[in-house]
């Protein structure tokens, strides 16, 4: 009979892989434990050895990161940027509401003058406009007037009443000249009265009332060449009041001096030259304005009134108010090629109506120039390094005070 072993060979085998299988998951629990919660390679608390040397082993394909373009240095440590070149804003106030046949001119040709003295604080606000009237009779006959350039005493009152509620101020001759060339400060909504020929009565009884009243100013075109020194001194009294000036109408002002192609150069001189001595020498100061008698005017007339002198001219159409750089003119008009020389003028007969077109204009240019003042001013920062920075201007109206704007 032969020994035979309590547990069998087959299970001792068994029991013997099971126990080395444990051991061999102990030892491998430890590693990952070691590998995964303790990047050194040691477990926490144990003895940290210094990990080995790793062999890198290229592959058969190997590939390449690419380098970082390398930016070569500039002999200076800073190079100032270029300044962006931007599309030059539209610098006229586009509308659709003139009458047909009127179309916005504009005199500056200079982009950075004109952005230069449009956004300048102390200059007159963008959407500024002038409305220039021509008074000839005003009757107190009523309903009664016959032709179309009287206006009734109630007419006249009303209107210029309207006008001052819609915050309207008069101007000046010199104060109109400025605004044009530079725009320089004038009231938001300006008034600019200009009465015709001889009328110191129509003045006297009508006008100085008004304009003391409201503190305004008018002008009056005079033609000098028919009146005497008895006259001369009652306009010079009118002048004293403070209310008034003087500017050119013509030396006759008839029908035989009217300005047209059947009349010849020496008259046509003569009716623009003349009332400048005659002005000066009453006076004492030379006349700015030319106020076109009739209205009429050609070519010839209008390059013998910028040879004279004259910063502008007036002619008796109502082509719609004026703004700085913008003036409203008919086909006629734009063919002189000299925009100040043929300013448009309101009659006295509508000027009530046309207070309010006045003032749409007015609050629309505005409007359209907020829109439009950023893109201004980068352009004149970008374009324009002969002028004075617009930052500093426009910051000065902080540390000066609103002058303008």
């Amino acid at each position: 009979m032969g020994f035979k072993p309590i547990i069998p060979l087959r299970r001792q085998l068994i029991y013997f892989l099971v126990f080395a299988g444990m051991i061999f998951l102990a030892a491998c629990s430890q590693n990952m434990v070691s590998k995964y919660f303790f990047p050194g390679g040691a477990v926490q608390g144990a003895a940290r050895t210094p990990p080995a040397k790793q062999t890198r082993v290229a592959s058969s394909t190997p590939t390449r990161t690419p380098e970082p373009t390398r930016i070569q240095p500039t002999a200076t440590s800073m190079v100032e940027p270029t300044p962006a070149v931007t599309t030059l804003p539209p610098a006229s106030f586009e509308t659709n509401t003139l009458y047909r046949g009127v179309l916005p001119v504009s005199y500056i040709d200079d982009a950075c003058q004109y952005y230069h003295d449009r956004w300048n604080y102390k200059n007159a606000s963008p959407g500024t406009v002038v409305v220039p009237v021509m008074y000839h009779g005003i009757s107190d006959k009523e309903w009664r007037i016959a032709d179309d350039i009287t206006v009734s005493t109630t007419y006249f009152k009303s209107s210029l009443e309207k006008a001052r509620k819609l915050g309207f101020e008069t101007i000046t001759m010199q104060q109109m000249v400025d605004f044009l060339h530079h725009n320089a400060y004038i009231p938001p909504r300006s008034l600019l009265l200009i009465i015709d020929d001889r009328r110191l009565g129509t003045v006297r009884e009508h006008f100085l009332p008004i304009l003391r009243d409201y503190d305004w100013k008018l002008t009056m075109a005079y033609i000098t060449g028919v009146i005497n020194e008895q006259e001369w001194k009652q306009v010079e009294d009118m002048l004293a009041t403070g209310r008034t000036e003087v500017q050119a109408h013509g030396w006759f002002h008839n029908g035989e001096t009217y300005i047209s192609e059947w009349v010849s150069e020496e008259i046509i001189r003569q009716e623009i030259f003349a009332p400048i001595d005659s002005i000066e020498e009453h006076l004492g100061y030379k006349p700015i304005a030319f106020i076109w008698p009739g209205g009429n005017y050609n070519q010839l007339s209008v390059d013998l009134a910028d040879e004279a002198g004259y910063d502008v001219g007036f002619t008796v159409f109502a082509r719609g108010p004026i703004m700085y750089n913008w003036i409203p003119l008919g086909e006629a008009d734009r063919k002189v090629n000299n925009p100040l020389l043929v300013l448009p003028r309101y009659w006295s007969t509508t000027l009530y109506k046309n207070l309010d077109f006045a003032v749409e204009l007015s609050e629309s240019a505005q409007a359209q120039a907020e829109k439009q003042k950023f893109a201004e001013i980068e352009w004149y920062r970008a374009n324009c390094p002969d002028y004075p920075p617009l930052s500093f201007i426009l910051e000065s109206k902080e540390s000066e005070g609103e002058n303008g704007w």
